[in-house]
């Protein structure tokens, strides 16, 4: 098993985790999960979890799901990789 990294909340947004987590997991049931994202920096300084379970989340249509796909594709691609490498060494 490859070492345990710690990423940043700025990471599970961009990686498209966090749009997978809400739309899987949390909208279908009513709520969602929030970062607190500082405007000017950009850091991500806590979460949330919103809603009242009432209604489902939907994302907005001008939202490219296929990009946030794609990341994480990305994202498990590299892991598997770097869990390949070090089993290797």
């Amino acid at each position: 098993m490859a070492e345990l990294t710690s990423r940043s909340f700025k990471e599970f947004r961009d990686s498209g985790l966090l749009w997978l987590v809400n739309k899987t997991v949390f909208h279908p049931r009513g709520f969602a999960l929030c970062l607190f994202v500082d405007q000017e920096t950009g850091e991500v300084s806590g979460w949330d979890l919103i809603g009242d379970g009432e209604e489902s989340w939907t994302f907005s249509d001008t939202m490219d799901e296929d990009e946030h796909f794609r990341n994480v594709k990305r994202l498990l691609e590299e892991t598997a990789e770097r869990e390949k490498e070090e089993n290797n060494e």
